[in-house]
């Protein structure tokens, strides 16, 4: 929550940082709001909060939800997909297209729905999502943002990262949502790293009652990114964990292929089939 001065209370934030607030809160919260819950979630007063939304959906930053909240905007998409593709996207592009095939296979397979998500600071961004009905009942949503300790694949992630370097994340950039104990994180971490970076989540130990499992890809220094499988019961995550880990390993290869001078992806090297 971000909390703003009161007149006496010195400087005041900015309206940018002030509209800044209200849309990181759709990059990694709900991806509808209420009026009441932007003005609660950035502190705001709640007239200033309808201030900066309404002047937000009158340049295209936010639209006004029939549900009656407000989501994100053409204008924010658009910046988003011009991201996704521009010359500082081209890492996550090329991860998303070799990974397809296989985050299908994985689908097809489990029938579980299917996850490919980059560390991003704090935060897991998710670049790819695949499955049916169970999918789109997850809040989960490509482009979107969470907070990384409260998903099985931003877990993963954090386990590639020494200790010190977590609690240093931590320390210099706190993720928005409420922090986990630092010390239950790093055990949970540490019982990834001896799972070859696997990260297991039961159903009974999740909010939303899905079960999930992660492996982060190796090989990738300017994009930290993995995938994961979630479902409800009777989803058992550890029968699925040797295929999400072959999955993961076989799109680390390919990314590095592809990365060799001269190298190139063919279509046998792009083959969705897993052992493991």
């Amino acid at each position: 929550m971000h909390l703003v001065a009161d007149e006496s209370g010195g400087s005041r934030a900015s309206v940018l940082e002030r509209a800044t607030w209200i849309l990181d809160l759709f990059l990694s919260g709900s991806e509808v709001s209420l009026l009441e819950d932007i003005a609660r979630e950035t502190g705001l007063p709640r007239s200033t909060a309808f201030r900066l939304v309404t002047q937000l959906v009158d340049l295209g930053w936010l639209v006004h939800d029939s549900r009656g909240g407000y989501r994100l905007g053409t204008r924010a998409h658009a910046l988003g997909a011009r991201t996704m593709s521009g010359a500082g996207g081209h890492e996550y592009a090329e991860l998303r297209s070799v990974a397809a095939p296989l985050l299908t296979h994985l689908h097809r397979h489990t029938r579980a729905a299917v996850h490919l998500g980059v560390l991003e600071g704090g935060y897991l961004y998710y670049l790819d999502k695949i499955g049916g009905i169970e999918a789109d009942q997850l809040p989960s949503r490509v482009g979107s943002r969470v907070v990384a300790h409260h998903t099985a694949m931003g877990r993963a992630l954090l386990a590639t990262l020494p200790p010190e370097q977590v609690d240093s994340l931590y320390a210099a950039d706190p993720p928005r949502g409420p922090l986990r104990d630092l010390t239950r994180l790093h055990q949970e971490l540490a019982t990834a790293r001896a799972r070859k970076g696997v990260m297991l989540v039961h159903a009974d130990s999740s909010p939303i009652q899905v079960a999930a499992v992660a492996a982060p890809v190796p090989g990738l220094d300017e994009a930290r990114a993995a995938i994961g499988l979630t479902a409800p019961e009777p989803f058992r995550p550890e029968a699925c964990a040797p295929l999400v880990l072959a999955a993961a390993r076989r799109i680390g290869h390919h990314m590095e292929q592809a990365r060799r001078p001269g190298g190139r992806r063919h279509r046998s090297d792009a083959s969705p089939t897993i052992s493991a």
